[in-house]
């Protein structure tokens, strides 16, 4: 009788298997015939292509070092300025 039920396991196993796929947005496994992912709500029905940043909407590199370049030189002129003035006082 146990391996009755073991049998229909794995096959039920083996069925679930056949019949689901991963979400592309979320990487959960869903249903075969999805047409939105139950886990986070994604349109399935569109090519996921389409979903690929083109070059115009990638971020620039660099941009990150660029904003603590300008900020590290806007503290470094508040510091001087402060300095100065305490001299001069």
């Amino acid at each position: 009788m146990q391996s009755r039920v073991s049998v229909f396991i794995m096959e039920r196993i083996n069925y679930m298997e056949s019949k689901t796929k991963q979400c592309p947005f979320c990487a959960e496994i869903i249903k075969d015939e999805a047409i939105k992912c139950k886990h986070c709500g994604a349109d399935l029905t569109a090519k996921t292509s389409s979903y690929k940043l083109t070059k115009s909407e990638k971020p620039k590199e660099g941009l990150f070092l660029q904003t603590m370049n300008c900020g590290c030189a806007l503290i470094f002129i508040i510091i001087f300025i402060v300095i100065i003035l305490m001299a001069t006082n």
